[in-house]
């Protein structure tokens, strides 16, 4: 992201905003630096200081949209796109579409040019959170469990979000406008996972976990675990359509997504398997 930017926009100072633990192996040695945390208006004031844009890449389902907005206001930021997400759509009654819904409404009410992204999910590199593991789960396992096998997914690829970012930026047609930004086409579940095998030139056996037993299981398993791994409304997620049209990105901004067996190609090609045996 940092990089799209610099690239697009090379005549000014970008600043990141980063925890003390924050990890700056990947971004560039040319950037501006301010630590802090988000639930801090006093260090994000500081950072944002002198600053007429604002990038925000923190989820809007959590607990420091108001310390980000207090600290917004006042500012010198003009400008701003805000990462949301389409799971703010989702039918189902789950705890961070609240959260999520103020976030939006405080960037709606915020005073500045703003626009709101909503990506599906993110994958594209080996530290993504879902599309990596379901990598080195086909790698590892000739038999690939599934739920809700026939329920569409649109990943997105993590550089057309970047691209997006600076598109919306140079385009006045973005201002005050929310989008959905997905990936190319709607894939079933089950034809993600063969895709995945496919690339990496597997054969792999996918069987069907009826519904209700692994929503049963993961019950029993939220109840016992300290720090459950997996919870009964991801798995709901897991089986909710989550297709999602981008033609108002398209029209715009010019959004063109990558095709998922394209990214999921670049991806496997970036990850290590040296230490993982193939089965």
């Amino acid at each position: 992201m940092v990089r799209a930017l610099q690239t697009a926009f090379t005549d000014s100072v970008i600043r990141c905003f980063v925890r003390t633990s924050s990890s700056r192996a990947n971004l560039p040695e040319s950037v501006q630096f301010a630590v802090g945390d988000l639930r801090d208006s006093r260090s994000l004031r500081q950072a944002l200081a002198g600053a007429d844009t604002l990038v925000s890449l923190a989820s809007l389902g959590f607990d420091w949209n108001d310390p980000v907005f207090e600290a917004l206001r006042g500012s010198t930021v003009t400008r701003g796109v805000f990462l949301s997400t389409t799971a703010i759509l989702t039918k189902l009654p789950v705890k961070s579409k609240p959260v999520r819904e103020h976030g939006e409404a405080l960037v709606r009410n915020s005073g500045i040019d703003w626009t709101i992204l909503r990506p599906t999910m993110i994958y594209g590199t080996p530290a993504d959170r879902n599309i990596s593991r379901l990598i080195r789960l086909v790698r590892r396992s000739p038999i690939v469990p599934v739920v809700a096998p026939h329920a569409r997914q649109q990943p997105v690829y993590v550089t057309d979000v970047a691209d997006a970012v600076v598109a919306v930026l140079a385009s006045e047609r973005t201002s005050r406008q929310t989008y959905n930004i997905s990936g190319r086409d709607p894939i079933c579940l089950e034809e993600v996972i063969r895709t995945v095998a496919e690339v990496m030139g597997l054969n792999r056996r996918i069987v069907t976990v009826p519904l209700g037993l692994a929503r049963s299981v993961v019950a029993f398993h939220e109840r016992l675990a300290r720090k459950p791994v997996i919870r009964v409304e991801q798995i709901d997620r897991l089986a909710e359509d989550k297709a999602f049209d981008h033609n108002a990105a398209l029209r715009d901004f010019g959004f063109a997504p990558l095709g998922f067996r394209d990214g999921v190609h670049r991806e496997i090609a970036m990850m290590s398997f040296d230490r993982e045996p193939i089965r």
